[in-house]
This record gives structure tokens, sequence and C-alpha cells, in this order.
């Protein structure tokens, strides 16, 4: 059987005001438009008698002649009430309501049973059972039934408008929640372009800061260099008149006296070397030469050549692994390594010194080490032994300026390196330094033995 909808076109006629669905909906400012009500019932008489009391609601009223056509018209649409005949054939009406309830979006449309038959308490049970709002028995009140639907019809409004509403607040949820992250957004990006001028600016200030850092340690190693090739020459003719002076008079002073001049002699000759390692100190940044490659072997033998009478009063033994070629300068590599086994002769033990020079590959540098069995640094001096004019011994015990580690990081950091020390008092030291490693080849990696010094 088609579904037939009725009364749609009697929105005009006059309509008693106590039961009218649509005054209810525009004094509680509900939706307006028609909901629709599915009435099930076998009979053709049934269904215009259902038609006929429930006209004046002007709402839309949908017929189904079975429940399987009930079943197809929920399929198409939503309903604020279900009239059902209970006693249909093929399928009565608590197996229409058993399927209704299945339907996740009917699981809550109100029902209310109609019936002339099962008037017994146990249908009226199974009927509540089933989820049914109403269970009338026929014949029954016109008004009664009307008054009954009137209501689920508001009920129906009233829910429609909570969905609306509940839609309308999450969106203006929504809206303030994405306007709030918009504003928060606004904000760290503000904040983030802020910081980015003030790094900005920082960087801008610490480059400059370098760059008059760079400057001034020119000015300052050239004013070094300056001042100590100039103080050579009067310190000399000091040096000279106070030897002169003690030829002279000797035998003809008293012993305090000769004393005094032997003193200005010995400050004369402390400050002469002193000029010199400063001299020497200066020349690392002011006066190096440009690089070139360099075959570090070739270097190790010239310093074992400039350090040979120490190493025969000494008793030394330096012995080396193959060393690469760097690019580098040649005179600052050797004083580089001269200074490190110079002190290493040096800073003995009661043993004979044992020295060894290795070098090795590490990633994009090469890994030196100078190695001594000599009396060792204590830990809390490891980085102290690199700054200029610092001395942990005595001149007395060892004779020296305390300058030579000071030009090797000189010279370590000009060629793009690092060196540091590791020691333990009494158990040797290992000084170690790095090289970049400029280029790929058979120079790079040469190597020719094994030595021994």
């Amino acid at each position: 059987m088609d579904v037939t909808v009725l009364n749609e076109e009697e929105t005009d006629r006059p309509r008693p005001s106590a039961t009218t669905g649509g005054d209810h909906a525009r004094a509680l400012d509900l939706p307006t438009g028609k909901v629709s009500i599915l009435l099930v019932d076998d009979e053709p008489a049934n269904l215009a008698a259902l038609e006929a009391i429930l006209g004046d609601l002007d709402e839309n009223l949908v017929r189904a002649r079975s429940g399987r056509e009930a079943l197809r018209c929920l399929l198409k649409q939503d309903f604020a009430v279900i009239l059902l005949d209970v006693r249909m054939p093929e399928m009565d009406g608590f197996e229409t309501a058993v399927l209704i309830r299945e339907r996740q979006r009917s699981t809550y449309t109100p029902i209310i049973f109609l019936t002339a038959a099962h008037r017994d308490e146990t249908h009226v049970a199974r009927g509540y059972s089933l989820g049914g709002v109403d269970y009338l028995l026929k014949p029954f009140e016109p008004e009664i039934l009307r008054s009954k639907v009137a209501v689920f019809v508001e009920l129906a409004r009233k829910t429609e408008i909570v969905r609306r509403q509940s839609e309308l607040l999450r969106a203006i949820e929504k809206g303030e929640h994405e306007k709030e992250l918009a504003d928060t957004r606004a904000a760290h990006l503000k904040d983030l372009e802020g910081k980015n001028r003030e790094l900005e600016l920082g960087r801008r200030i610490l480059e400059e800061k370098v760059r008059e850092l760079a400057r001034a340690n020119e000015d300052l190693e050239q004013f070094a260099y300056v001042a100590s090739h100039d103080l050579q020459e009067p310190l000399r003719m000091v040096s000279m008149y106070v030897q002169l002076l003690a030829r002279r008079q000797k035998g003809k002073l008293d012993k305090d006296s000769e004393d005094f001049i032997a003193f200005a002699h010995e400050g004369a000759t402390r400050m002469q070397s002193l000029i010199h390692s400063l001299l020497d100190y200066a020349r690392v940044g002011a006066g190096g030469a440009p690089f070139e490659e360099v075959a570090c072997e070739t270097v190790f033998d010239q310093v074992m050549r400039n350090l040979q009478v120490a190493r025969q009063e000494s008793g030394a033994v330096v012995t080396r692994d193959p060393l690469p070629v760097v690019r580098g300068d040649a005179i600052q590599l050797a004083t580089l390594l001269q200074n490190l086994i110079g002190n290493a002769i040096k800073f003995r033990g009661e043993e004979a010194p044992t020295i060894h020079v290795a070098a090795e590959r590490s990633g994009p540098e090469w890994l030196f080490s100078v190695r001594d069995n000599g009396i060792g640094i204590e830990p809390r001096f490891l980085e102290r032994v690199f700054v200029i004019f610092q001395r942990l011994h005595t001149r007395e015990s060892y004779p020296g300026t305390g300058i030579g580690l000071s030009i090797c990081k000189k010279i370590v950091e000009r060629h793009g390196g690092r060196i540091w020390v590791e020691s333990q008092p009494g158990r040797g030291a290992t000084f170690r330094f790095t090289m970049p490693v400029e280029r790929e080849g058979p120079e790079s990696d040469q190597a020719a033995g094994t030595a021994t010094a």
C-alpha cells in the first residue's frame, strides 16, 4: 500500500486552542514546521478514523497498512510518535515494535499501542515491555488520544530545538576554540618574531664583538711583537754592561756587590728568554707562513735532530707510528712537536724518558698524541698548563718561561684543531691535538713505517 500524507492543505482552518500543537510551539518559541505521525493499521476505516481525530493537530499524518510498510516508512523519515495497531495479519503490532526498536534512529520513538481484542493484563504488560508509552483500548475518547499525541508532538519539537541548540553551541564553542587557537598562534608568532629579532640583533652584536676582538688580538699581537723586538736591544746593552762591569771590577768589590751584579746578569738573561718566548708567541698569529702540504714524518725527523743533545743527556727513547700529510705551517708544526717532546724530556721521573708519537684518522680530522712516562700533572691543573706564563714548578726545579704550551695551543687553533692533556701524577701524560683532514689520497695517508730515535 502507498503511504499517504493527509491534512497538509488545511493549515488555515480554525483549531481548538487547548489541543493545537502549533499554538503550543509558537508559545514556546519552538520550530513551527510540521512533524510526522505514523498511523499503522490494516483496516482503512481505522486509519480514516485516526486521521479525523488527529486532523486538528495540523501535522503530517503518514499511513501504513502493515508492519512491513511501517518499517519501510521508518527507513525514509523520522516520526514524532507511532500509533500502532496490535492485531494485524502476517506481522502483529508487537513483532513490528521489536523491529522498530532494533533500528537505531527509532529506538526511542514513542509507540502508542491500539487494540480492541487484546485487553488482558498480559498483553498490556507485553506492550509496555516492548517500549510502548501507552496502551489504549478501543473504543477510546478522541480527545484523550489527541491530547496524548499532542504531547509527543510538542516533545518532538522541543527535542529538535535542543538538538539545534546543541549543534549551535558546539559550533560556537568550536568557533571560540578556533579563535582562541588563532589568537594563541598569533601571540606565539608575534613573540617568536620578537625573539627572532632579538636573536638577530644579538647575532649582529656578537659578530661585531668577534670582529672587534679579532682586531684587538691582532693589535695586541702586533704590539707584543714590536714591543718585544724593541726591548731586545736595550736589554742586550744592560746585559753587556753588567758583564763588562763584572770583569773590570773583579776582585775589587766585596761579596755582596759581586752577588748583586750576578743577580742583575741573571735577571737580564731571564728577561731575554721571556722576550724571545713572547716573540715566538706573537709570531704564531702575526708572522705565520701560508699553509701547504706538510709531511709530519719529515717534521718529526727535524725535531729529533733539534733535540739530539737533550735526548742523549737524558737517555730518552722517542718512537713514532706512521704520521700523515696535513696542510699547515711546517715551521709552526715543528715548534709544536718540539715543545711537546721537549717538555716530555724535561719533566721526566727517575726512569729514562720513553716518548711515543702517534696519529689516527677520526672522521674529518687527524688525532695526534704525544705520550710519555714522566712525572704527570694533577687533574686540577690540566687546563691551567695552556695559559701563558703559568708555571706548575719553580725555576730551580724545571727551568723555562711558562709560554711553551701556550704557543702549542695557539698553533693548533690556527690550524683549526683542539689540544688537551690527559694525566695523573706519577703516571706520565698524554697530550692530544687534532688537525683537519684537508684532502684524500695517498699523500694524506702515507706512512714510512715505525721509526725509533
